[in-house]
């Protein structure tokens, strides 16, 4: 397979960028001017690290390549690779801005897990559609989310809207195949006003096609503003729809009870899991949907009961992840101790991570303080420095403690 490449996100090198900019003017202003010029020198390596940090998926290997990473690495011994048979998950988020059209303008992004690595990746670079397509191809439909599954069928398709056809009766001359196709492709460019006319077409011709139904129910539910009842009422219905009619299907069984579970319907989202599951005990996705359910209602034996059965699965990975998750919960119920020990762990993870939040937003106040007010007295300069330096202490404290206290003792 041909090595993809991808530019990760650069938010970590703009703010080392504004503080050594920051912290040189300030030297330069106290009249350091050697250490302030020494200072800003940093801003060539910064900006050297950026352009050279990347991240690279051969087919087999996803890695990160540059000075920060191989510093990582041997420094912090932090993960730099992560094969493609020890992913465990990929989740894909979606930004939507709204036109007054009802078009939206789409970003996506895409977290990669497995083995105490997590790699994010945004659709804004321009390598995002080859590096996705290659490893969403590699990794298998099992370890993607509802969203991720839907772009990995976009793309491996190849489907080009360019051409599409926008005449009511050049429309109705397709096949049902095709319209869906077609309006998925629309909706995932965001194109919804156009997506809407193959949808209610396709509707037209198979009003109870069950996949159609459940595409129509995310198409719906993704085109809806939260003040929009009636799209919102639609999508459920036609969800609900979706979930009679597919009997004989599990794969789309489980993705219509995942789709209930975004929307919190959690005893719809059980009985299209279990349905499914009549098909095969083993099925991953319907056993991890199930456990998620279990342990919103506390019943941690059912969450190790449902992790159990989910290891039945042949990826390795998965597998893996599931006994794990198995253990976890098993030792939960057996042992006290831990259980109260795990409670105090997760609460401090938890004030950790408000933390790191908290000492980020300090520190670009300060910044902000020290930059436009410290121009005017020299008092507000004095005072945004000295809580840039006590904010980026305690984020760095925040954050190292933070990747301690997250990982379980078991």
């Amino acid at each position: 397979m041909k090595r993809t490449a991808i530019r990760p996100a650069y938010g970590s090198y703009l703010l080392s960028a504004a503080v050594v900019l920051t912290v040189g003017s300030a030297l330069l202003q106290d009249g350091l001017v050697r250490a302030a010029v020494s200072c800003w020198s940093l801003l060539v390596l910064v900006m050297v690290a950026a352009a050279l940090d990347r991240i690279e998926f051969d087919g087999r290997t996803i890695s990160r390549r540059g000075p920060l990473a191989f510093l990582l690495s041997r420094l912090a011994r932090v993960r730099q690779k992560l094969s493609i048979s020890d992913v465990e998950s990929i989740t894909t988020e979606a930004i939507r801005i709204s036109f007054a059209g009802g078009d939206a303008r789409l970003s996506y992004q895409t977290r990669i897990s497995g083995e105490g690595v997590d790699v994010i990746i945004k659709s804004s670079r321009a390598g995002y559609i080859p590096f996705i397509r290659s490893l969403f191809l590699a990794a298998g439909p099992n370890k993607l989310d509802t969203r991720s599954f839907e772009l990995f069928e976009y793309f491996e398709a190849g489907k080009a809207i360019k051409g599409s056809p926008v005449l009511r009766n050049d429309i109705a001359l397709m096949p049902v195949s095709r319209l869906r196709s077609l309006g998925n492709s629309l909706r995932l460019a965001g194109r919804l006003a156009q997506a809407s006319s193959y949808f209610r077409i396709a509707y037209e011709k198979e009003p109870r096609n069950p996949e159609l139904l459940y595409e129509m129910a995310r198409f719906f539910h993704s085109s809806a503003r939260p003040e929009d009842a009636r799209l919102l009422q639609r999508s459920d219905a036609c969800l609900r729809l979706a979930s009679r009619l597919a009997s004989k299907e599990p794969h789309l069984l489980e993705r219509i009870g995942e789709a209930f579970v975004e929307r919190f319907d959690y005893k719809r989202a059980a009985d299209c899991f279990r349905r499914a599951l009549e098909f095969d005990p083993a099925r991953f996705r319907a056993n991890i949907g199930l456990a998620e359910i279990a342990l919103r209602d506390g019943k941690l034996a059912h969450v190790a009961h449902y992790y159990g059965a989910a290891a039945g699965n042949g990826d390795r990975a998965l597998a893996r992840m599931a006994k794990r998750e198995a253990h976890y919960y098993e030792r939960l119920i057996a042992d006290e101790e831990f259980l109260e020990s795990e409670l105090r762990r997760i609460s401090l993870s938890n004030y950790l991570k408000w933390g790191q939040r908290a000492s980020a937003l300090i520190f670009l106040g300060a910044w902000l303080a020290a930059g436009i007010a410290g121009r005017f007295s020299s008092m507000v300069e004095d005072f945004g420095l000295a809580m840039m330096a006590t904010s980026g202490l305690v984020w760095f404290a925040a954050t190292m403690a933070f990747r301690h206290f997250r990982q379980r003792t078991a």
